[in-house]
């Protein structure tokens, strides 16, 4: 059983590196030979506490890999939260049901997120040399920007955000990393215009740029999603109402947080139930696609997948194998023999 760092995973692998395995689970999603269940957050107290204890767990299992992933984040919320990432990641054999590994989560979430809005982009962008626009400069912003790089082909970005100093640090980190050109931007309106693919990797409360500055054909993309707790707004229903569809991680998680960011759309009748499709979808073929170069697309990641862990995970035990310098622990730590009561024909419930 391996014990895997953060440190180990960034010098292991990359977004471009996580792609296809992901693109692979998602195509096993819909075929339903890979599994998944809701994201599940629970909360120690009231929700109108800005600092209450927040414990979350996703699952998944793609059999193709022999991998189920289990991830676990544990911390306090607002201002009770430190600078310690209490967030891991759990890999089983589907074969055995033995634990593989437990692995450090910062780095590995990531990578999943990135590779996963590659499959995105893969599929919902337009094509040709593109122009991204990029909201954002921390982890997220890098890893996605990485993943839309890796299958299309960008010419250029824009990126901004509110700090200059981190406008330029991620334009600096990512021109040098991704050998494309990165130019910093103050002004919102001049990231959007003449984008086509643009990016929201932000943790903001109110929309970062206006819908009506999209150009026709864009591929709209927003990572930051709301739940029973949290209610922020990354996008503005003018994003919506002029996307010819949308595309979510999960439609039923939607209703399951309460997500208000697509339902009041909905209420409202700007955007219909029958207009939104899952990635899985998308991957597969069974949506409609742009009916016209001129549609714009939205793309939503309003929910974590178990079965991104999963594939992520799959990469990460096949650098583990190679690699010299991974601890490894008893397997025996991590199950306990019960053959006494198997001999005496039981078989007890775990």
């Amino acid at each position: 059983m391996f014990l895997i760092t953060d440190d180990q995973i960034k010098s292991w692998l990359t977004v471009k590196d996580c792609v296809d395995a992901m693109e692979t689970a998602f195509r096993d999603l819909a075929a339903g030979t890979a599994f998944d269940s809701p994201r599940e957050r629970l909360f120690a107290g009231s929700l109108d506490d800005p600092n209450v204890y927040s414990m979350g767990r996703q699952c998944g299992a793609v059999k193709r890999f022999g991998v189920a992933a289990l991830r676990v984040m544990s911390h306090r919320r607002g201002a009770a939260r430190t600078p310690l990432d209490n967030h891991l990641i759990l890999l089983f054999s589907t074969e055995t049901g033995g634990l593989l590994a437990i692995v450090q989560g910062f780095t590995m979430s990531g990578l999943r997120l990135g590779a996963t809005t590659a499959v995105a982009a893969r599929h919902l962008a337009p094509a040709g040399k593109l122009e991204v626009g990029v909201f954002g400069t921390g982890k997220q912003a890098r890893a996605n920007f990485e993943g839309i790089a890796a299958v299309t082909d960008v010419r250029r970005a824009k990126v901004y955000s509110r700090s200059a100093a981190h406008r330029a640090s991620f334009a600096e980190e990512m021109e040098r990393k991704l050998g494309i050109t990165v130019i910093p931007e103050g002004d919102p309106k001049k990231v959007v215009k003449g984008s086509h693919v643009i990016l929201g990797a932000t943790s903001a409360q109110e929309p970062v740029y206006d819908g009506n500055w999209l150009e026709e054909g864009a591929l709209a993309i927003s990572l930051r999603n709301s739940d029973l707790h949290k209610n922020p707004r990354e996008f503005d229903e003018t994003t919506i109402s002029r996307s010819a569809f949308v595309v979510v991680c999960s439609k039923e998680q939607i209703n399951r947080d309460q997500q208000r960011e697509l339902l009041e759309p909905i209420e409202k009748g700007l955007l219909g139930w029958e207009k939104i499709y899952e990635l899985k979808e998308a991957v597969v073929g069974k949506f409609p696609g742009r009916g016209s170069p001129n549609d714009i697309v939205f793309y939503h990641s309003n929910a974590g997948n178990g079965i991104q862990f999963a594939a992520v995970g799959f990469k990460v035990l096949e650098a583990a194998r190679r690699a010299a310098d991974v601890r490894e622990l008893p397997d025996e730590w991590f199950s306990v023999d019960i053959s006494s009561w198997w001999e005496q024909g039981f078989r007890p419930t775990p």
